[in-house]
């Protein structure tokens, strides 16, 4: 069965994060299009604005001194410079436009200037010094030819220029508006020059073509909101990220906790979380590995005190039945044998009761001890009808109990005497890895279940139930060799090999290091 992913908590946090930023994202991209939806006139309110009027004010300085002809060519700098088109339109010719002009452009175009010249208030007249520039009222057309052109007009004076610039109004933009049928993005700016003594003001349409909104940064400044959303982001990530790794930090302590109260290590300590639900949780399993702590302690040492008070009327017994042994005849022989062998079991029992309780309560005396002695030497007195192939260095050593390590090691291969038979084969193996020493027993015997793996260390646990107390002990050998081993600062697992059989692997500190292993 496949297992299905499972995203970490910091991982769906994060998520949530973006989910956050993308909706913020699609709200202004809605509100913009909203703004938009009303019309791009909208936009010159505001700095679109004032960078239109700015470019105005700029062609009105290069056109004071210029006849009307020159204009369109003295406009050409301004807008090369900004990645646009720019030249003034002249009602009377919209054809003579440098570039096609769209109707829509047109029609506003048209409305946007005042029908007529406008009367020049008293207090912005200036002197007689000459004809306007652009100036085409009084000139009447010559006889037979329409109106005329504004490059018609005669180009200023230097004297006449210097009086009219500081004399004229500042540009203001009238329009902003797309060209139809998606014709680029058109703005119109009224250009105003005052007349002579008496003269109306005369205006004129500068008109600003751009293929992009933006118009080069004149109609649409994208950069402030790209540098307004990465400061939102980098503002949400500034006040999440403390808090996803917080949490997901200290859920991650929480889970070694609870990972080393199921692997029997019940001293958990855990730092401070002020009074949230998570700090709550932290407390409680603190608690609770207390309270596992007492009990496991507590069955521990009931075990122990309850096996050495049965030793003294269990060797009151099998001396009582050794002096009706001698005064019994041969016919009640075999039923007081029965007796004894079920006083020999239990004595059995309770030696492996203390055993149990020795090896998980009394310190540990932790030694640098030379394996492939010991392991030949244990070997030699409690498997010495099996068949044994070792492969362990001569000069390796291990950081450990040696009398612990000598009975785990007996342990397994009087499980595997049992279990695989007396003529069994078994490899015993020693390898080295991250300052651990992995001592590996492996036999050819029939093995267990993989569901049983994960229990056979429990005390008192026999993976086949029908198995009587000849063939499956009493459940506590596997036990004692954790016991043993874990007193030792090390770890112990089993597995079932490829090629079959059974394997259990002590892993152990070397001798360089004797710190306890995770």
């Amino acid at each position: 069965m496949k297992s299905r992913w499972h995203a970490s908590l910091m991982i769906k946090v994060l998520g949530w994060l973006f989910l956050h930023l993308l909706v913020l994202l699609i709200a202004f991209v809605g509100f913009v299009a909203w703004q938009l939806g009303l019309g791009l006139d909208s936009l010159l309110s505001g700095a679109a604005g004032e960078r239109l009027r700015a470019f105005g004010d700029a062609a009105q300085a290069v056109m004071i001194d210029k006849s009307p002809g020159e204009w369109n060519q003295e406009l050409q700098p301004l807008a090369t410079a900004k990645n646009v088109a720019a030249a003034i339109y002249d009602p009377a010719f919209p054809k003579q436009f440098p570039l096609k002009i769209p109707a829509n452009v047109i029609h506003r175009a048209n409305h946007s200037l005042p029908p007529g010249p406008e009367p020049v208030p008293e207090d912005r007249r200036g002197p007689p010094l000459g004809r306007l520039p652009g100036s085409l009222e009084g000139r009447g057309p010559p006889e037979g030819r329409g109106p005329p052109r504004l490059d018609e007009a005669p180009r200023p004076t230097a004297l006449v220029a210097k009086d009219l610039q500081e004399r004229t109004p500042a540009a203001q933009a009238v329009f902003l508006l797309r060209g139809e049928g998606g014709d680029g993005y058109w703005a119109g700016i009224h250009l105003a020059f005052p007349g002579r003594r008496g003269e109306p003001i005369h205006h004129h349409l500068l008109l600003i073509r751009s293929t992009q909104l933006d118009g080069s940064g004149m109609f649409f400044d994208i950069k402030p909101w790209l540098w307004g959303g990465l400061g939102v982001l980098a503002l949400s990530l500034a006040f999440w990220t403390p808090f996803i790794l917080g949490i997901t930090r200290y859920l991650h302590r929480l889970r070694v906790a609870t990972e080393g109260i199921s692997a029997g290590q019940f001293e958990v300590v855990l730092p401070s979380r002020g009074h949230d639900e998570l700090a709550a949780l932290g407390h409680a399993i603190q608690a609770m590995a207390t309270r596992l702590d007492l009990l496991i302690s507590g069955q521990k040492r009931f075990l122990g005190d309850a096996a050495h008070e049965l030793c003294a009327p269990l060797a009151r017994l099998r001396t009582g039945l050794g002096i009706l042994e001698m005064t019994l005849p041969d016919s009640e022989q075999s039923r007081l044998s029965a007796i004894d062998a079920e006083a020999a079991e239990l004595a059995t029992l309770i030696e492996e009761i203390l055993a149990f309780s020795r090896a998980k309560n009394r310190p540990a005396q932790v030694r640098d001890v030379l394996l492939n002695p010991l392991v030949r030497e244990v070997a030699a007195r409690e498997a010495a009808t099996l068949h044994i192939t070792f492969d362990v260095p001569p000069q390796l050593r291990v950081a450990a109990d040696q009398a612990l390590l000598t009975r785990a090691i007996a342990n397994v291969l009087r499980n595997a005497a049992i279990h695989a038979g007396p003529t069994a084969q078994v490899c015993i193996t020693a390898t080295t890895h991250a300052n651990a020493v992995d001592i590996t027993i492996l036999d050819n015997g029939p093995g267990v279940a993989s569901a049983e793996l994960p229990r056979l260390f429990e005390p008192f646990y026999r993976p086949d139930r029908s198995r009587s107390r000849d063939t499956g002990g009493c459940g506590l050998g596997l036990a004692i060799v954790r016991s043993a081993i874990e007193a030792c600062g090390g770890a112990t697992s089993a597995s079932l090999p490829a090629s079959g059989g059974f394997a259990v692997t002590l892993t152990l500190p070397t001798a360089a290091t004797a710190e306890p292993l995770a």
